[in-house]
């Protein structure tokens, strides 16, 4: 692995990192063609004022577990199955639970010296942005939490993986190297949390019935990943049904991202920056039921010494581009900052050995925009404009 390969998330391989961040435990029994690898780790928080991921204000929380364990077996040179199986408890929004986090087969349609074509079936992940297809292997993390404006903890179910097909292409060029991907399928849903941010309510006992989704993503590398730029887009759409005898009309959420990114990798130093600009059509569930979500941040990676690199970002998210003060939110009974967050982050990681890491974070936040509701019930106990975060992570990788 190259000395710089911590600093630089390189999402052109969709599945296969996830087998290829080390070689430390790999079966010497088993053939060449099958290969396992898994990882874990485990999350502290305390803050200030507000929960992350469990009761995390004036105490300690342990409330982020994640493990898992993936197989890929290729019987023939274009044909390729992987899985993944994951545990993860995240405070209050997912107490603890098994899931297929993807499971597919991957076939090359087309394979030719400068690059290759083919599809992929089964559990897929969807590809958006930097980080989102390699976001459960902590070690791909710039810091313990991902930008919140755009990889969202609290409804990371919609756009973590999808139950479809995918198309992708690849080519390199004397002028940098190019990968599509265009995938078709239905989103998995945490009904609790993604209801009551949909809603605006947590007593919601209707259904969230989703409409398969569209996904897209056309990247550009220099010099093998020291420039990367991509722009991503989805179209999601869910139908909520009221229960019966239940004072909620039905109604049509759609939700429309389109993000650029772009990343500089050097020997040492990372910097990265990414801009999502999201149509939102909430129906019935907003004034108006038209809104533009804009989030953003700047991000830079410097790895100090051999095995310590430090992380400074700037986060921001508006939930209405055009309210920025809240005046909506406040309109509807809400608390102003719920609709805005700016977020300080600086972050320190200690890679121990290739197979053990830790890393500490700090946050200073101004808003509560992506606060999850699960953790944090405003209606009880109102959630607190300016707060800190601190978290320390330890992972393990095999």
């Amino acid at each position: 692995m190259k000395k710089y390969a911590y600093l630089n998330i390189n999402n052109r391989i969709v599945f296969f990192v996830l087998f290829s961040l080390s070689n430390a435990g790999k079966a010497d029994l088993l053939p060449e063609e099958i290969q396992f690898h898994g990882f874990l780790s485990q999350g502290f928080f305390h803050s200030s004022d507000n929960n992350v991921f469990g009761q995390s204000d004036d105490g300690i929380s342990p409330g982020l577990t994640e493990i898992g364990l993936n197989a890929a077996y290729q019987p023939f040179d274009r044909l390729r199955f992987a899985a993944q199986g994951l545990y993860r408890r995240a405070g209050d929004i997912d107490p603890g639970s098994v899931r297929l986090d993807f499971g597919l087969a991957d076939l090359t349609l087309f394979n030719y010296k400068s690059g290759r074509i083919g599809i992929r079936g089964g559990r897929i992940k969807i590809p958006f942005g930097l980080y989102n297809e390699t976001r459960d292997v902590s070690f791909t993390h710039p810091t313990i939490l991902l930008p919140q404006g755009i990889y969202f903890d609290r409804s990371r179910s919609l756009l973590l993986s999808a139950d479809g097909g995918s198309f992708y292409a690849e080519q390199d060029t004397r002028y940098g190297d190019f990968s599509f991907k265009f995938n078709v399928g239905m989103p998995l849903k945490d009904h609790r949390e993604i209801q009551s941010i949909i809603l605006g309510r947590g007593d919601a006992k209707g259904e969230l019935e989703g409409e398969p989704a569209i996904a897209t993503q056309l990247m550009y590398e220099i010099n093998g990943g020291e420039y990367i730029f991509a722009v991503s887009y989805m179209d999601l759409e869910l139908d909520y049904r009221p229960a019966a005898g239940e004072a909620i009309l039905p109604s049509t959420t759609r939700i429309q991202p389109l993000l650029f990114s772009a990343q500089y990798n050097g020997e040492k130093f990372t910097l990265t920056g990414e801009y999502n600009y999201r149509w939102n059509t909430f129906g019935a569930f907003a004034p108006g039921g038209k809104f533009i979500t804009e989030s953003w941040y700047v991000q830079g990676s410097y790895q100090f010494l051999p095995q310590f690199q430090a992380t400074v970002r700037y986060d921001v998210i508006y939930v209405d581009k055009s309210d920025k003060r809240g005046d909506g939110a406040a309109a509807l009974g809400y608390q102003r900052h719920s609709s805005f967050a700016n977020d300080w982050v600086f972050g320190v990681r200690w890679d121990i050995s290739p197979s053990w890491m830790v890393r500490a974070d700090y946050h200073r936040v101004h808003g509560t925009a992506w606060l999850s509701q699960a953790d944090n019930n405003p209606d009880t106990r109102p959630t607190t404009q300016d707060w800190d975060l601190y978290g320390l992570q330890l992972s393990f990788k095999f």
